[in-house]
């Protein structure tokens, strides 16, 4: 049994040879191991470092497509995929000496192989959190325990499936659905839309919006990090301090927000039975209206820019084609074009939200926790940029709630560690 600094240990990692019949326990030549997850990906990953000193890779033999059994323990939690074992999608070779040879293994969930076996030719007419799942369960057969956290939109969409691949119609179902408290009847609020992504513990399905009012609701479950001056790896304490130098990537860009379309965009819709070209014009101000009524923006404590000169017109031009219905029947064609309508002005906020939601990024580490993941909201404090301020306050602009855009769980010689690239919207106010 190999053990980490940290008490995290690495119970199991057998691999099952490609004709299903025997299995090679390669605990104890396990390197390095990675977990990475990511809000824009629809699977996680990870990446496993072996160093064969018995020629596994040729004599055994280890393929693409084997099975991988494997369990680690740690202090805040269990990874398991013993009973859901996870497959291989590449074997590169990381170096060889006389005596051993290093390869290293990516290792993914059976539901990203079987993306790449089936195609949905169907037609949908549902919420989209139910074809989500529909989807998940009877194209994928992804067990029900890794189906979790589907959020249900207020929109409902009617499609065919055009033999397109399950993961990828997930994908584009989070970007067409509405989440609750941006119905039609709030349309002039604005919102983010959804995201489709995948962590260890299963599938999610959610707008960021709710992830960031449930958070500040429940503000007492979200796990608070500090950045200290000193830090000591060994002492138990420390298991909520940032542990490396954060790296903070405000992006004060003006001509790249400009061309994203941040503070200003325009839509074009294009409907090609009736070859009319209809346009949408949307600012940036409106979607930050979408908790107007809490106590500041709920990313931060807030403080939202935005240059009035330059939001007056539309720095982004785009242009949709019209979805066309071909099973609606003739009393239903005003409502199709009403839903149209609905999701260009829905896309013109989306795409503003989306650029001001990753125009400020933070890098930072800290000791292994499982019970972080993708999706996720933290809230970080760090030291005052004055210490000669009186106390009361917090100055510092970086701190505040983020949420986990990506996750890496790394446990090695180093260590055990997470990082996470964390995102958000707004400025924190200087108090």
């Amino acid at each position: 049994m190999a053990t980490f600094a940290r008490g995290s240990k690495i119970e199991k990692i057998i691999v099952r040879n490609p004709d299903d019949t025997e299995d090679q326990d390669l605990t104890l030549q396990v390197g390095p191991i990675a977990f990475y997850e990511d809000m824009i990906d629809a699977s996680f990953h990870v990446e496993l470092m072996i160093f064969d000193t018995f020629g596994w890779l040729e004599s055994f033999p280890i393929r693409s497509g084997s099975k991988v059994f494997l369990r680690i323990k740690t202090p805040t939690g269990v990874i398991d995929f013993e009973k859901e074992p996870l497959y291989i999608s590449n074997i590169s070779t990381a170096g060889s000496t006389s005596k051993k040879e290093v390869f290293v293994m990516q290792l993914e969930s059976k539901a990203a192989f079987t993306n790449h076996l089936r195609r949905l030719y169907k037609k949908y007419n549902a919420p989209t959190h139910e074809v989500v799942r529909e989807i998940l369960a009877k194209d994928l057969e992804v067990p029900d325990t890794r189906i979790i956290d589907l959020e249900e939109p207020s929109n409902r969409i009617e499609f065919l499936g055009v033999y397109k691949r399950p993961l990828q119609t997930c994908v584009g179902l989070a970007v067409k659905s509405i989440p609750q408290n941006h119905s039609k009847k709030q349309i002039s609020k604005g919102g983010s839309g959804m995201f489709f992504w995948e962590t260890l513990k299963g599938f999610r399905f959610q707008s960021p919006d709710q992830i960031f009012a449930k958070a500040i609701e429940n503000k007492d479950e979200v796990i608070n990090f500090e950045k200290v001056a000193a830090f000591d790896a060994l002492d138990p304490k420390n298991n909520f301090h940032i542990t490396n130098e954060p790296f903070w990537n405000n992006n004060h860009n003006l001509f790249e927000k400009l061309s994203m379309g941040q503070y200003a965009s325009q839509f074009g819709l294009f409907d090609s039975s009736s070859r009319k070209h209809v346009v949408i014009e949307r600012d940036g101000q409106a979607r930050h209206d979408y908790n107007a009524d809490k106590d500041g923006d709920i990313l931060s404590n807030s403080e939202y820019f935005q240059p009035k000169e330059f939001s007056t017109m539309p720095s982004r031009h785009m242009l949709l084609v019209k979805d066309e219905r071909l099973f609606d029947n003739s009393d239903e064609q005003d409502d199709s074009s009403k839903t149209s309508m609905e999701h260009v002005e829905y896309e013109a906020r989306r795409q503003s939200r989306y650029s001001a939601l990753f125009s400020q990024t933070l890098e930072v580490t800290v000791p292994l926790n499982l019970n972080l993941h993708a999706g996720a909201v933290v809230n970080l404090k760090f030291p005052r940029i004055n210490i000669d301020k009186p106390s009361g306050g917090d100055n510092n602009p970086a701190s505040g709630f983020y949420m986990i855009k990506t996750l890496s769980h790394k446990f090695g010689s180093e260590g055990d560690f997470t990082g996470m690239q964390l995102i958000r919207d707004a400025y924190s106010k200087l108090s």
